[in-house]
This record gives C-alpha cells, sequence and structure tokens, in this order.
C-alpha cells in the first residue's frame, strides 16, 4: 500500500471534496488554499485528481478574487492569519465591512475544513461573522497537516528543528524547544488520523550524563521522550473523541537525529541520494541546460523527479553504477527491437548513448517520444553526476568513508589522505571525511590532535569547532577528555572496539562495490523493530501496550522473523524501488527522527517495505542533504574557533 500518499489521497478526494454537496453552481466547486495547505495538496495530487471531483479552479487565499456562483470549500491552516483572511472575504470580523456598498458576496455557501485543531479563539471570530455563518454549510477539522516527500516519506515542514531543538542551553532556549516540540506534535498527530491508526509509541532513550557533556545535553538527549509524550497525549484525545481506534493498530519509534550522526555525512551512492546532494535539485526538480538544435545555445530545461516517472522509481536506490549499466542495456535493447531505427540508421556510434543524440532520435521518431524522453533526462542526469564526482575526486574519498565507518581505516590512514588530497578536497568534503571519523570513534582526539588535524586538513578554527563542538550536541564524544567508562557504549550502542565492525555486515560470499557497503542504522532498528526484538530500555514505551495489542503483535513476530531470515543485511534490493508492499503481513511500522531525514534512510524503508513485507513509513521534522546537516554543525556549535 502507497501509505503516505493513499492516505492523504484519500483524506482529500473523499474526506473533504468528495464529502460536500451542495446545488449551488450546479455542483461545481471553487476550491480555496493558503499556503501551507497549497503544499499538502501539491505534493501529493495531480490538478486532474483535483478537477476531477467537480472542483472548476484552485485559488490562493491570500488574492484576491472574484465572486462565483458556486459552492466555496476552504481548506486552510487555522492559525490567526488564515482566519482572518478567510473573514475578510465575508466583510472582516464584524461581518459588516461592504455592507451598504453594493459589493457582491463571493460565494453562495460555504464549506470550510481546518488542516489541524481550531483554537477556541479562533471559532469565536467564526461565530462573530453573521455573513458567514448565514452561508456556512460545514465546519470541520480535516486534520491532515503534514507533508509527502514520496509514497513512504513525510515530513511536518520544520527545516529549523535541528537548530533550534540542538542549540541552545538557556532558559529562552528551553521555550523555545517547547514551542518547536509543540509545533511538530501538532502535526505529526495528523499523520495518524489520516492513517485512522493509534500507536504504540516508543522512543530512544537518553544515555546518563557524563562529565565532559555539552551544556544542556541531557535536555537535547532527552528530545524523544519529550516529543513521544506529548504525541501520545495528543493522540489519546482524538482517541477519547472517536477520531482513532480504541486499540493500538500500528507502532511508532521516536529517534532524534543523534541515532546516527554518520548517515547525515557520508557520501551515499545510491541515484536518489547522490543526485540530491551534488546536484542541488530543489524540492524534486532537477534544472539542466541543453544544446539548441538550431543556434547550438544552452537552452534551460526542468524536470520533475517523482513517482509519476517510473524509471525514476526503477532507478532512484540502485547504486550508480548500476544506474550507468541499466540506462546503457535500456538504451541498446530499444535500439535492438525498434525497426525504424535499424531502418533509418539512427543511434549509431560511439556518442549514440548521449542526451543529444536521443533527442535527435526524438525528432526522427516522435512516436516513442514519451519513452526517449525520459531516458534522455536520466543520461543527461547521470551524465552529469560522473562529471561532478570526478571533478571532486569523490570516488577514493567515499572508499575511505566507508573503510573507516565499517572498522578498515584508522586515523592514520585519514591524515595519511588528507595530507595527500586536502588542497584538491572541497572543504564540505574534508568536513564530512572527518565527521565519518569521529562519529564512529568517540574520544579520539586531545587538543593537541585536534590541532594537528586542523593543520592537515587545512581546515579553520572554526571549521573545528563545528566538528568537535556540533558532533557534541549531536550525542558524539569527540574529545578524549569526555571518553566513555570501560564498558560503556559507543555511538553504535555496542562495545566500542567490536560495534564498529559488526553494525555494517558483508555480502557473503558476493562481489561488492567499494562504495556500496554502508547502511544507515535505521535498516537494523527497524529489522528488529519488526521482529519484536527492541530493547525495552533502549526504547522505551510512552504506555506499556494493553494484553489485546501486545498478543496480536506477538503473533506477527513469527512472520516477520521469517522473513528476516532469509535476508542477507548488506544487499541492496534493486527492484524495491516501487512505493508500495502489495499484503504487507504485519503491523505498520513508523519511524519519526527529530532533526531531518537522509535520502538514504527513505532508501531503506522502501526496501525494507519489500524485504519485510511490512508497511514501513519514514517521518522526519525535515528531509536534508549532507551540506544542509554540515550547516547545522556551524549553526549550533557553541564556540567559534579562529581562522
Amino acid at each position: 500500500m502507497e501509505s503516505c500518499r493513499k492516505a492523504v489521497k484519500e483524506r482529500i478526494l473523499s474526506d473533504m471534496l468528495g464529502s460536500v454537496v451542495d446545488s449551488a453552481g450546479s455542483g461545481w466547486k471553487v476550491l480555496i488554499l493558503d499556503e501551507f495547505t497549497t503544499l499538502v495538496l501539491s505534493c501529493t495530487l495531480r490538478m486532474s485528481d483535483i478537477l476531477d471531483c467537480n472542483v472548476s479552479v484552485v485559488e490562493d487565499l491570500a488574492k484576491k478574487r472574484e465572486p462565483l456562483q458556486q459552492a466555496a470549500v476552504y481548506f486552510i491552516q487555522p492559525s490567526p492569519q488564515s482566519i482572518s483572511r478567510l473573514l475578510e472575504d465575508f466583510g472582516g470580523l464584524t461581518g459588516t465591512s461592504g455592507l451598504g456598498k453594493s459589493i457582491k458576496q463571493l460565494y453562495p455557501s460555504v464549506h470550510i475544513f481546518f488542516s489541524n485543531k481550531v483554537p477556541s479563539e479562533g471559532l469565536e471570530k467564526l461565530k462573530a461573522n453573521p455573513r458567514l455563518v448565514k452561508s456556512l454549510k460545514t465546519l470541520k477539522e480535516l486534520n491532515l497537516e503534514f507533508l509527502t516527500v514520496d509514497s513512504r516519506t513525510m515530513v511536518t515542514d520544520h527545516p529549523e528543528a535541528g537548530r533550534l531543538l540542538l542549540g541552545g542551553a538557556g532558559d529562552s532556549s528551553q521555550s523555545t524547544m517547547k514551542k518547536q516540540l509543540d509545533a511538530i506534535v501538532s502535526r505529526l498527530a495528523t499523520l495518524f488520523t489520516s492513517l485512522k491508526e493509534f500507536p504504540v509509541v516508543r522512543y530512544k532513550a537518553a544515555q546518563p550524563s557524563q562529565p565532559g557533556d555539552p551544556a544542556g545535553q541531557a535536555v537535547r538527549a532527552s528530545l524523544p521522550q519529550l516529543l513521544a509524550t506529548r504525541l501520545w497525549d495528543r493522540l489519546s484525545g482524538l482517541q477519547r473523541a472517536g477520531q482513532l481506534p480504541n486499540k493500538e493498530t500500528c507502532d511508532l519509534l521516536v529517534l532524534d537525529r543523534s541515532y546516527d550522526a554518520v548517515a547525515p555525512f557520508i557520501h551515499e551512492w545510491s541515484y536518489e541520494a547522490i543526485a540530491y546532494d551534488l546536484l542541488h535539485i530543489e524540492g524534486n526538480v532537477y534544472r539542466y541546460e541543453v544544446e539548441s538544435q538550431g543556434s547550438g545555445k544552452a537552452e534551460p530545461r526542468e524536470a520533475l523527479l517523482g513517482e509519476s516517472d517510473d524509471l525514476w522509481v526503477e532507478l532512484r536506490h540502485m547504486f550508480i553504477a548500476d544506474v550507468y549499466t541499466t540506462l546503457h542495456d535500456r538504451f541498446k535493447d530499444f535500439q535492438n527491437k525498434n525497426k525504424a531505427v535499424k531502418a533509418a540508421g539512427l543511434g549509431k556510434g560511439a556518442d549514440s548513448m548521449s542526451a543529444t543524440s536521443i533527442r535527435q532520435l526524438i525528432i526522427a521518431l516522435p512516436q516513442y517520444r514519451e519513452v526517449l524522453g525520459r531516458l534522455a533526462l536520466h543520461i543527461q542526469l547521470s551524465s552529469e553526476l560522473r562529471t561532478a564526482t570526478n571533478a571532486r575526486g569523490l570516488t577514493d574519498v567515499g572508499e575511505l568513508e566507508q573503510d573507516i565507518v565499517l572498522g578498515e581505516k584508522k586515523s592514520k590512514d585519514v591524515l595519511a589522505f588528507l595530507t595527500e588530497h586536502q588542497s584538491q578536497m572541497d572543504p564540505s568534503d574534508k568536513v564530512r571525511l572527518l565527521a565519518c571519523y569521529l562519529a564512529t570513534h568517540p574520544g579520539k582526539l586531545d587538543y593537541t590532535k585536534r590541532q594537528q588535524w586542523q593543520k592537515t586538513a587545512g581546515l579553520t578554527g572554526e571549521d573545528m569547532a563545528a566538528l568537535c563542538e556540533g558532533l557534541g550536541r549531536l550525542g558524539v564524544r569527540v574529545m578524549d577528555s569526555a571518553m566513555p567508562s570501560e564498558g560503556s557504549k559507543s555511538f553504535f550502542g555496542g562495545k566500542k572496539k567490536n560495534a564498529i565492525r559488526a553494525t555494517r555486515k558483508k555480502r557473503g560470499g558476493e562481489d561488492e562495490y567499494a562504495l556500496n557497503r554502508f547502511q544507515p542504522l535505521l535498516h537494523d532498528i527497524v529489522v528488529d523493530m519488526a521482529a519484536g526484538r527492541m530493547s525495552a530500555d533502549e526504547y522505551p514505551y510512552v504506555r506499556a501496550p494493553s494484553s489485546e495489542s501486545e498478543s496480536e503483535s506477538a503473533k506477527l513476530v513469527a512472520s516477520a522473523r521469517t522473513a528476516r531470515s532469509g535476508l542477507n543485511w548488506a544487499r541492496r534490493n534493486q527492484d524495491g524501488a516501487g512505493g508500495s508492499a502489495s499484503g504487507a503481513s504485519g503491523r505498520r511500522l513508523v519511524v519519526f527522527i527529530i532533526g531531518g531525514a537522509t535520502r538514504g534512510e527513505m532508501r531503506v524503508a522502501h526496501q525494507l517495505a519489500q524485504q519485510l513485507d511490512r508497511d514501513v513509513i519514514l517521518g522526519s521534522t525535515s528531509v536534508d542533504v549532507p551540506n544542509t546537516f554540515v550547516d547545522l554543525l556551524y549553526s549550533i556549535a557553541p564556540m567559534k574557533g579562529s581562522s
């Protein structure tokens, strides 16, 4: 099932637009959206989906609109700004503005759907407007206030959560933290109302405070518990109101970004992850240039990288080398099977698979425009990726990063690499390489070594402050003055020396790409979650599940274990790109990460949904690219070094 997007579609098309029965305008409706609800719809629906529900036009709440003799459907946030703008459509706060001036009412009837719970003061303002009350036919809380990134990934759209929640330690920061958590909870709760699920809620437990912890670390470490508790309270209220099931129906785990401090910084080599990393794609819009057929000048183009593109869905989680091979084979297969190509002698020569050559094929064979157009797009994109990786020497950097997190290379190897290559390396690649090392080798630096690493890497004092103090606020013990005591756990959760190797398992007896060994820790967590093996000490319940729910969950563990028994943990499931796990055999699994998720973690959600035959949803405050996480280190580091 296509969890997130399917739920949003049903909520909008059936529960909202489909529920409006109004004779005004012969059944036609005008849909009015504010800024945020426009995002909610646009990231999930096509305009044709909306128009098929007898919507004649979609309007912007913030803009002046012409009167229409059709039923108006408002889907807006219950924010003071949106409520105020709604009231302006009906004469302002008192409904008297414009009276006696022969101004026509905008719409004969009104149906209002709020994206979230309406504050009592907002309701009072609506009641106080007689013109609105007279026209009002529907007033509902739709409880839909999150964005879908793909069919298995949702965000609450709080891109500043990492900075706001990890950056402060004072009283003012505590107030900011509370407001941010409440805002996240408010939107995350609407995921479960949309899914019609009541979750068993668990969270990553805070580690005990130790000497050398940054100021405010105890509060930061408790973020998963604080959010999980607030969310459970909110969902319990919705359950009592009859909006959610009476018993637990799915499983939710709340983490924060410190649970895996490697995934945000390591260079990922799956197609989607590396494309968003190196090409700076905005939203899902890829901008590129093509050579004009006539003038030979570069022309700007745009393409959407989304699940409406079957080729993108097929390729997005593949290792990049396999993408190159697949595109080559797909083009050759098209050439060999197409008689028109053979007859015309098209697509031959050493440069036959270039994007330019394929565009020439499209002109010659317009009947294959769609197929060849998609192929040309991904050949263009993959070629640009090849150029970018070569220009920055990322193959060598990437291999070293993976050796580091697998425990196969040590600090001397990192220093030797930096000594040889630092002058050619992009500064952000240096920071990311060192972040991978420091996050997996806690307590390895003292002041002298810190200075040595800074000089060898050609970094500034500010860069090292971001690495050391910024990673410290992500729960990483960087300096040896804060070394954990003997027997305590490292970043990976096991005994420090062996944990690094044990967490990243190799493919049994298979050839493997040196750049394709890394797996985010989310993989292991979800596998354990599905098999019912999660430690109650490391991942406590907010409220222990009811005996009925626990019994039902236990019945599913056997099937989950069976699914995992045939699982090669390091294997990349290339055919798991589709957004569905049809006939899922167990309860839905939801993982929410405070502080931003990665494209690699999105891949894990898709692949495990296929491998475990479970419906897996990844949620976060945002989905971010590695450079955004690097910027986060600089923004939360409490000390700035000198250059």
